[in-house]
Parts: structure tokens; C-alpha cells; sequence
């Protein structure tokens, strides 16, 4: 590819292409055109006027007469006086108007005849008169355009300077006819302009042959009719301090160019080229050719760019490279051509272009011939075909590609299935299971476990790793007490099939038994790890109610029990025997407390395990139903129930039963711990939100309060709050809490030392009553 980018270079560019992309670049970096230069054009109206072709030289002394009396840098009359006039006077006449200006410079032709090159000069009189002399040839490329011009030619000796050259430097006072001027050559290289580029001097070329920095199309110049100036309606001082180019642009008259800004309806004619290349010089504008060296060096840069790109990337990004790589070559040739120099850059795009499917064709070439070795060795390997074996006929007749293709077909298959096997196998696995590489690296995970990550936090597109699950657990500590971390723990190489497991809790206190055990190949060297978080939350806890039930049944059960047979012992004794009523009393006290843990215990059981039977009820009624039930027993420590409800419109859809049996428990705890004479209140009311409404009812009393470190220890089994001492077991408040967020709602409490506790419950609200 190197040796190809630079064959194609060494041309200093692609021909026709280069030529396309050349005349865009100047049609897109046209310029306003200059006001120091007019030309007075020989026109089809001025020969409709004056009369046809050629005229006489006494009218063009007239002309030079009026510009003689203006004050003008230079003037270029492009027109050929190699002959003796008709008239000789005429001669004369003209001789002495261009001696009159003494600014006027005249055209050299430079003809190819049989005899070779010749040059064609005005009349030795006019010459005299003349203050320079230029040539007007143009050079064409292989198309036929006008792009360049020789800015010095030389025959027999003799230099001749380019016309608008010639024209320029007599604008700036050079006397030398044969001096190239300001303009650069390899020759002359101290007149360089100082605005051009002193560092790309040295890595561009300098030739005599330059190319014309176009303004604009055809027109794009000031121009006026010459028989205008003639007659005086465009007067002399119009001409002031301009460079004046007098020459035909008539059909017939005036011979036209091709050029880079020429449309296909219209041409240029010589004085407008010359026009172009006179702004140029007065402008500073100059477009020089790179040399050979630097157009190779270009392409050869751009070429190994593109096959970086190839090698580096991923054929798609390597696409997209490629693509900005062009854009990159077509914004540094212009960047470099509004500087004056032309970097053809057909030959670096081209390659550029050419290096992407090359490439991938030989990257692709690779891969095929791999897989192929690949794709024969794994359909060798019959230890688990999950599928027919029908589909690995191939095809008959078949090339390489369809062979390849069968062969893909084939493995793409058993990879699949094989897949899919390992898949529907750890989804059905009941625990969370996760499958690290040796590196401790997650490569899969399981339906379950998914489903865990976002209970903890994870969101579906993120992608989790070993530390951060472990993040949401507790720290693992050593029984050294130092802290390791997790993979250290579960990832240590151990003796094949040993499994390691250890018991922790996540951040929402859910209990886990982690287990990991190595994965091997058949060499006994490690394929990964599989780790299983074994929920045991519900198995914990139901260990831990077990054994408060047996603590239960063994202590609080049995008290009342053992003092009823310690009564029976002591009545046997006539010395120590109660009395009859007293006796019957203490027994029945006994009984009652055992007939309440029992029923206590019962209804925790029911609330936590039964499905509720719902309806709709209306708030208050659930509320003057326990406050009934609790009545006697307030009745008889004297304590008023206070209900202030304001919920008649809204209903709830509860267990009316168990709903009630917990409010009940909650106005008979107030009841219980308040003094006689003092008020139970219950409050109700509705509330809005935006996830609906919702009944918040509120139960306070006068009691002696509870401390804030016991508030969440109230609600759970067989925990009773300091100020209780032994009254109770610590079930009514756990079955309360139980009923509650079995309905969807929240117990809250708030208790002040020796003033009382509030205890408040909200339960969603499900049906109005004025929409039934």
C-alpha cells in the first residue's frame, strides 16, 4: 500500500481529478474584485459605434491622449501592432500618445512556426515609445484550460516578462524591461512578498511557472465600452490611480480561453486573465505548486493514518475513521490552498479509500480461514448433541462460502443449544446464582438473581460486579478480627468441589447463606466460580419465633399452671387451706391468665398466617365496636373512651374482625396504663395525598409513657417495654402491627415520660361513601 500511495504520487497528482478538485478550490475561495484595476473593453457596442475590426491607430492615440490626462499607475494596451499602418501618420499619432502616458506597456506574441519558436514584436517605434513589454501566452494543461501562466519566457536569449507582470511593475516604477519584479522565481527569491509564508518557502517549490490565482468568473472585473472613454461619458479621472487594461472581449475579435472559473456558456478572454493575474500580484496572491517530495509525503501520511485505523479499530469505528480521515484531507488541502499552495489530494483520498476494503477483505480472509479450523474441530466434538444430526449434511455443489456458511450454521447451533441448556438450567435454579470467571470477573447471573440486584439497588442496565453486590452486605470479618474482603473470602482456591460458606445480612437486613464452590476443567485448572446467595431470612426467623414459642410455652404457660397445683398442695392442708372463695378466686385468676396467653398467642398466629376475609366497612363503626368491647373494662378503673372521628364519608376494605380485636388491643393497653379518672381519646380523620387517601386515626392516653429506645422493641413478640413490668407477655402490640401492614397501613408511636403515649395507625381508604 506505502509503495502503491507512493507510485501514484510521484506524478504530483492524478490528472483530471486533481484538475476537478483545483478548479472547485478556486471557484469556492473567489474574492471581491479589486478597485485598482479597469479595463476598457473592446465591445460589440463600441464596434457597432467606431466600426468594424481593426481600427484606426489615430483612434487608439486618442484613447491614450484622455488617459494621459489622468493620473493612472500603469496601462496595458493588449492589442498586436507588429505591422506598418495604412496610414502612416497614424503610426506616428499613436507612437507619440503612448510616449505621452509614459506608463503604457505593450504585448509580446510568441508564435510557434514552421521554422520554430518566434517572437512577435510591435513596431520598433512604438516599442521605443512603449515603457515595458510583456508577453501574453498562455499555457494549457492536457484538458485544454487555462490554469498557469510563465511569468518569464525566454527566446534566443531574451526575457520577456508576463503582460499584467510587466504591468504591475511599471504601476510600481521599474524602469528594467527584463526584471520579473516583486514576483518570486527560483532565481530572485529576496523580492519574495513579505506576506507570503516564509516557512513554507522552504517546502514548497518556486518556478517561473505559476499558477493564476482567479477572482472571479468572466465580467467579474470593473469594465468599461472603449467608445464610453472615446466620447467622454466616462470621464478621465475615473481612471485615477488604476491599472488600466485595455483590450476586446467582442465575439470574433477577441480570442477566449477555457479557464478554472469559465462556465460552459461563457469563456474569458485574454484581458480578463490578464486582469486575474494583475490582482493577484496586487494583491500579494500567488498559488504555488508543493514540491514532489511533500505531495508523496502527504499521501504516504494519510495512507498509513488509514491503516492504523484498520489495524487498531473495529471495522466499524475503522469506517468511521476512514470517513473523518477524508474530511480531515479535503479541510487541509483547502486550509492550505487559501494559503497559496496546492496540494493535489486525489492520490491520498484514493488511498485512503482503497486501504478500508482492502484490509478488511484480508482481515476478513483471516478470520475465515480460522474459523474454518475452528468450526472442523468443534463439530468433531460429539459429547453433548442436543440436536439432530441431519443439519450437518452440506450441501452439494457447494462453494468454500457455503461450506463455511454450513459450517457456522452447525456450530452457531450446538453453541446455542448449548447455551440455552446452561440458561434454562441456572433460571430454574430456586436460589440467586451468580457464575464468575477465575478472575472473580461476573460473566452471568440467574432470573432470581436479577430480581435480587434491583431489590438492592441496581437498575436493569446496570452492569454490577463482584464488589459492588458485596457492597450491600455486611463487612466479613476474620475470627483474627481483620477485616478481608469479600472476594478473598469466597474466591480462595480450595480442594475441587469444596464449597465455602458463609452466613451475612444485605442492607435491607435480609439474611443470606453465601456459598461458593470452584468450577474446574476435566485438567482439574479453574473455569470460574459459581456463588449462590441462599435466602434464609424466613428459615432465621421462623428458628428464632420457634424458639421465643418454646421460651413461651415453657415459662409463661406453665407459671399459671404451677401455681394452681401449688393451691391444690396447700388446700390438701387443712393448716394452710384457703378459704372456699378464696381458693376458687386464685384458681380462676390462673385459669384466666393461661385461657389469655393462649388466646393472645392464637390470634398472633391467625394475623400472621390466615388470608383475610375482606369487606367494606365504615371507619367509625370498627371504631365504636372496639371502644364497646373495651367498655367495661374502662368502666371499671373509671376512664372515660373519647371518640372523635370525622371520616363518615370514607370507607376501608379490612378484616372487620381482626381489625377491630386490634384496636381494641390498643385502647385496652391505654386503658390499662392510665390512671383512674383520666380519658382515652380517639381521634379520626381523612388525608390526601398523591398516591390516594388515606384514614389516620390516632389513639391517646395519660399513662406513664414509654422511653424513645423501646419504641420499635414494643412491637415485636414477647418484648414488653420497661414500664410494663410484668403485665402482659408482649403479643398485643406485635398482633396490632401484624393486622395493620397486613391491610397496607402503619402503627406509629409517640410517648412522653409520665404523660402519656399516642399511638397512631393509618390505613389506606379504598371506597367513598357518596359514590356507592
Amino acid at each position: 500500500m506505502l509503495g502503491l500511495a507512493a507510485l501514484l504520487s510521484y506524478p504530483a497528482g492524478l490528472g483530471q481529478v486533481d484538475r476537478f478538485i483545483y478548479d472547485n478550490l478556486i471557484k469556492a475561495t473567489q474574492r471581491p474584485a479589486s478597485d485598482e484595476i479597469a479595463i476598457i473593453a473592446i465591445d460589440d457596442v463600441s464596434l457597432a459605434s467606431i466600426g468594424r475590426w481593426p481600427w484606426s491607430r489615430a483612434t487608439h492615440s486618442i484613447l491614450l491622449n484622455i488617459l494621459a490626462g489622468a493620473d493612472v499607475n500603469a496601462i496595458g494596451m493588449d492589442i498586436i501592432f507588429s505591422e506598418p499602418s495604412t496610414v502612416p501618420e497614424d503610426d506616428v499619432l499613436l507612437a507619440s500618445a503612448i510616449a505621452k502616458t509614459g506608463r503604457t506597456v505593450l504585448p509580446v506574441l510568441i508564435e510557434r512556426t514552421a521554422s520554430g519558436p518566434k517572437t512577435t514584436l510591435p513596431l520598433p517605434e512604438l516599442k521605443a515609445a512603449a515603457k515595458n513589454l510583456g508577453h501574453i501566452h498562455f499555457t494549457f494543461d492536457a484538458d485544454g484550460i487555462v490554469r498557469s501562466v510563465y511569468m518569464q519566457e525566454s527566446l534566443h536569449g531574451v526575457s520577456w516578462p508576463q503582460f499584467a507582470l510587466s504591468v504591475f511593475n511599471t504601476g510600481k516604477g521599474n524602469d528594467d524591461l527584463n526584471n520579473a519584479g516583486a514576483y518570486p522565481d527560483s532565481s530572485n527569491t529576496e523580492n519574495v512578498d513579505d506576506t507570503e509564508n516564509t516557512i513554507l518557502s522552504h517546502i514548497f517549490k518556486n518556478h517561473t511557472l505559476e499558477r493564476i490565482p482567479f477572482a472571479g468568473a468572466p465580467g467579474h472585473f470593473k469594465t468599461v465600452s472603449y467608445v464610453d472613454v472615446l466620447s467622454g461619458k466616462i470621464p478621465a479621472n475615473y481612471f485615477t490611480d488604476k491599472y488600466v487594461l485595455i483590450g476586446a472581449i467582442a465575439a470574433g475579435v477577441a480570442p477566449t480561453f477555457s479557464t478554472s472559473v469559465t462556465t460552459d456558456h461563457r469563456a474569458m478572454s485574454g484581458v480578463e486573465i490578464n486582469a486575474n493575474i494583475l490582482a493577484g500580484l496586487i494583491e500579494g496572491r500567488s498559488i504555488h505548486d508543493a514540491a514532489r517530495w511533500a505531495i508523496m509525503l502527504f499521501t504516504l501520511a494519510a495512507t498509513v493514518l488509514a491503516m492504523a485505523a484498520c489495524r487498531t479499530f473495529s471495522p466499524f469505528i475503522a469506517l468511521g475513521l476512514s470517513a473523518l480521515l477524508l474530511a480531515l484531507i479535503s479541510g487541509f488541502t483547502y486550509f492550505i490552498f487559501t494559503a497559496g499552495v496546492w496540494i493535489p489530494p486525489a492520490a491520498a483520498i484514493l488511498m485512503v479509500i482503497a486501504v478500508y476494503p482492502l484490509w478488511n477483505w484480508r482481515r476478513l480472509e483471516a478470520a475465515l480461514n480460522f474459523l474454518s479450523e475452528e468450526f472442523t474441530r468443534l463439530n468433531q466434538n460429539t459429547a453433548i448433541v442436543l440436536r439432530n444430526n441431519d443439519i450437518s449434511i452440506k450441501p452439494k455443489n457447494s462453494d468454500f462460502l457455503d461450506k463455511q456458511i454450513t459450517a457456522m450454521r452447525i456450530a452457531a447451533d450446538r453453541s446455542r443449544d448449548m447455551h440455552q441448556f446452561v440458561i434454562d438450567n441456572l433460571n430454574s435454579m430456586p436460589d440467586a446464582t451468580l457464575v464468575l470467571s477465575p478472575s472473580g470477573e461476573l460473566l452471568m447471573v440467574n432470573r432470581v438473581a436479577r430480581k435480587y440486584f434491583a431489590s438492592i439497588g441496581f437498575k436493569a442496565s446496570d452492569q454490577p460486579t463482584l464488589d459492588s453486590i458485596f457492597e450491600k452486605f455486611e463487612p466479613y470479618f476474620e475470627t483474627n478480627a481483620k477485616r478481608s474482603s469479600w472476594r478473598d473470602v469466597l474466591l480462595q482456591p480450595t480442594a475441587a468441589h469444596e464449597v465455602v460458606e458463609i452466613e451475612t445480612r444485605d442492607i435491607n437486613k435480609r439474611e443470606f447463606l453465601v456459598k461458593s464452590a470452584p468450577s474446574r476443567m476435566a485438567d482439574n485448572s479453574m473455569l470460574g466460580w459459581i456463588v449462590s446467595l441462599v435466602d434464609v431470612t424466613t428459615l432465621r426467623a421462623a428458628e428464632r419465633r420457634r424458639e421465643e414459642s418454646l421460651n413461651f410455652i415453657s415459662h409463661d404457660m406453665r407459671v399459671p399452671q404451677s401455681s394452681i397445683l401449688a393451691l391444690i398442695q396447700l388446700q390438701k392442708n387443712p393448716a394452710t387451706a384457703f378459704p372456699l372463695p378464696e381458693f376458687l378466686g386464685r384458681i380462676e385468676k390462673s385459669v384466666e391468665t393461661t385461657l389469655n396467653l393462649a388466646d393472645n398467642f392464637v390470634h398472633l398466629a391467625k394475623a400472621e398466617s390466615q388470608a383475610y376475609q375482606l369487606q367494606d366497612a365504615d371507619f367509625p363503626s370498627i371504631l365504636a365496636d372496639a371502644a364497646d368491647d373495651m367498655w367495661a373494662f374502662a368502666h371499671s378503673k373509671s376512664i372515660a373512651i373519647v371518640i372523635n372521628a370525622q371520616v363518615e364519608n370514607y370507607w376501608i376494605n379490612v378484616d372487620r374482625s381482626l381489625l377491630v380485636r386490634a384496636i381494641g388491643n390498643l385502647l385496652s393497653n391505654a386503658i390499662k396504663f392510665s390512671p383512674s379518672g383520666s380519658q382515652v381519646v380517639c381521634t379520626a380523620k381523612p388525608i390526601q395525598t398523591d398516591s390516594g387517601g388515606y384514614i389516620i386515626c390516632s389513639i391517646s392516653d395519660q399513662g406513664k409513657g414509654i422511653e424513645a429506645s423501646e419504641h420499635t422493641a414494643i412491637f415485636l413478640p414477647f418484648q414488653r417495654a420497661a414500664e410494663q413490668g410484668r403485665d402482659g407477655i408482649g403479643l398485643g402490640l406485635a398482633f396490632v402491627k401484624m393486622v395493620i401492614e397486613r391491610h397496607g397501613g402503619t402503627i406509629d408511636v409517640n410517648s412522653v415520660l409520665g404523660k402519656g403515649s399516642i399511638f397512631t395507625i393509618t390505613l389506606p381508604c379504598v371506597i367513598e361513601a357518596n359514590e356507592i
